[in-house]
């Protein structure tokens, strides 16, 4: 399965051409090299005083027909007053354009993917002139596996992706408008059904299996029966030009969103009126009968959803418009954009449990507090991403004098191959079921919390999230020879670096635990304490504490 990848939806804004003046040979040789920019001039028969150059900033997908439409407009010898209009295109990111937008760098005429999974963007600097194409997100796979799991009318549920036998990539949400869109459409089809806890678990899942770009994710179906999630348009493109297996576009049962290609004038540092005109002319004619035949000769749907008519039958995909998701409330965007950033967070934590004898207390007659301490641990490890960084102490008082605590494993990537010859995330299974054998004596907590502290501390690793989570269920009881809470707190204060900040998280577990000492020493490392007032929560607490940590130190 394809590895993890963490990355930021950034991109540096790059200049766009004010003057190209590219003859079409020119314009042949940059598509060669690559560059991305393409510039239509039209000269009339050299009948013009001067130039209006327009400047388009469009998503990639959209550039390869937006340039044939645009050498067509060429022909039709537009002008603005006594010049001649000069299209020159970039593909650009949302990302990369939106920063430039009210300055001397902004593009004339914007054309983004869709807006509803984009940065935020000042409404004053951007004026609707009209959508000119739709592609909906899809789920494709090579054909004989996408009949295998297809209804009849070539549809497959959301759950079915993302829990289901079959291999499922997507692109990283944190950089694409199409893995983003794939982990809002989960959430909207199925957040009703999913605790919370489950909805993460999901999310790690699909973590573990991203992939830095939609091209990737294409690259992993030739591997085998592997789902991936894309638009429409892009799933025509790679069926027309792949040497790989022929793929097959499922249509979300409960809904998917649509990509709506909107077009924007933009405001500049220098704003022109004839520019601005010049821009909306363009963009009256890409709504032409003619262009839109064009455009879905490329493989969108006009605004409306009508695809081409042959598109069932050569491109894989079906020509009926699927059911279109509403657009998402932004702070469900936000929400899981900050839990996908805290999964792909490169992770290096140490677990310090409490094994004192109150663990061994029952929960409502069942299991002990230790025993479900023991399964949210082995849960907890499951979801983590085989390359985290990961250690285990143990504590009560004297568990290896004169220290309080025992080390079972020491920190460092779970996929590690230890000198036993197991890897580290086995060592780690195996300490976590140890647990319930070692719950005995009182809580040595604040010596235990200061130790691990400055064991993160020394042994920070930059660029990881360096982390304590400590879970108790009472408060210190450590003989008069330890730490009292405020040496405690001043030795935190003290040595607490935010520049390499290791936040303690604690939780505390059932009704005796000391919820005002636990507060005050995470505050100490700017983080928070959690309270799983029924034992029986501490797995979706600890969950909860582990999507969380992006933030820290700072919330």
């Amino acid at each position: 399965m394809p590895g993890r990848h963490a990355s930021h939806r950034t991109a540096a804004p790059s200049p766009w051409p004010r003057r190209l003046g590219l003859s079409v040979m020119a314009v042949a040789l940059i598509g060669a090299a690559g560059l991305g920019v393409v510039s239509i001039l039209d000269r009339a028969d050299g009948e013009c005083d001067a130039t209006l150059p327009v400047t388009v900033a469009a998503d990639p997908t959209l550039v390869p027909v937006l340039t044939e439409l645009a050498r067509g407009y060429a022909g039709t010898e537009p002008r603005q007053g006594d010049r001649c209009v000069e299209i020159g295109i970039e593909a650009t990111t949302a990302a990369a354009a939106v920063p430039t937008f009210g300055g001397a760098e902004a593009p004339d005429l914007w054309i983004p993917k869709t807006r509803a999974f984009g940065p935020p963007v000042d409404e004053g600097l951007i004026e609707p002139l009209a959508n000119i194409a739709l592609s909906p997100l899809v789920v494709a796979m090579p054909q004989e596996a996408a009949a295998a799991v297809a209804d009849d009318d070539g549809q497959i549920s959301w759950a079915a992706l993302v829990q289901g036998d079959a291999s499922a990539v997507i692109a990283d949400p944190g950089a694409t408008d199409e893995g983003l869109a794939s982990l809002v459409a989960v959430r909207t089809a199925l957040g009703d059904q999913l605790e919370r806890d489950q909805l993460v678990e999901i999310m790690t899942s699909v973590s573990q299996a991203a992939v830095p770009t939609v091209e990737a994710a294409f690259a992993a179906t030739a591997g085998g029966p592997t789902a991936i999630t894309a638009t429409e348009q892009s799933v025509v493109a790679y069926n027309r030009d792949a040497s790989g297996p022929r793929l097959t576009a499922l249509y979300p049962a409960e809904g998917t969103f649509g990509f709506d290609y909107p077009a924007f004038a933009v405001t500049g540092a220098d704003d022109d009126s004839a520019a601005r005109s010049a821009a909306a002319a363009f963009v009256t004619h890409l709504e032409t009968a003619e262009a839109q035949e064009t455009l879905r000769r490329a493989g969108f749907r006009s605004p409306d959803g009508t695809a081409a008519a042959d598109a069932g039958i050569v491109d894989g995909i079906r020509a009926a418009l699927p059911e279109l998701l509403p657009a998402p409330d932004p702070e469900v965007i936000t929400e899981l954009s900050r839990q996908w950033a805290a999964l792909a967070l490169d992770m290096r934590m140490l677990a310090v449990i409490d094994v004192s004898g109150s663990m061994n207390e029952q929960v409502n007659g069942g299991a002990t507090r230790i025993e479900l301490t023991r399964d949210a641990a082995l849960a907890a490890l499951q979801l983590f991403p085989p390359d985290a960084s990961v250690g285990l102490w143990a504590f009560s008082i004297e568990q290896d004098p004169p220290n309080d605590y025992v080390e079972l494993v020491d920190v460092g990537p779970m996929n590690e191959r230890l000198l036993n010859g197991s890897t580290r995330q086995e060592a780690l299974v195996v300490a976590a079921q140890s647990l319930p054998s070692r719950a005995d004596g009182g809580t040595g907590l604040y010596d235990t919390a200061l130790a691990a502290f400055q064991s993160v501390r020394s042994s920070y690793e930059a660029g990881m999230v360096n982390s304590v989570v400590l879970l108790t269920d009472g408060r210190n009881e450590d003989d008069p020879d330890g730490i009292d809470l405020e040496t405690l707190l001043t030795q935190l204060t003290a040595q607490f670096d935010p520049a390499e900040p290791v936040p303690i998280i604690t939780i505390g577990m059932g009704p005796e635990a000391d919820m005002d000492a636990l507060q005050q020493i995470s505050a100490a490392t700017g983080t928070t304490a959690y309270h799983a007032e029924d034992p029986s929560d501490i797995q979706s607490v600890f969950i909860q504490a582990m999507i969380e940590r992006q933030c820290r130190p700072n919330c």
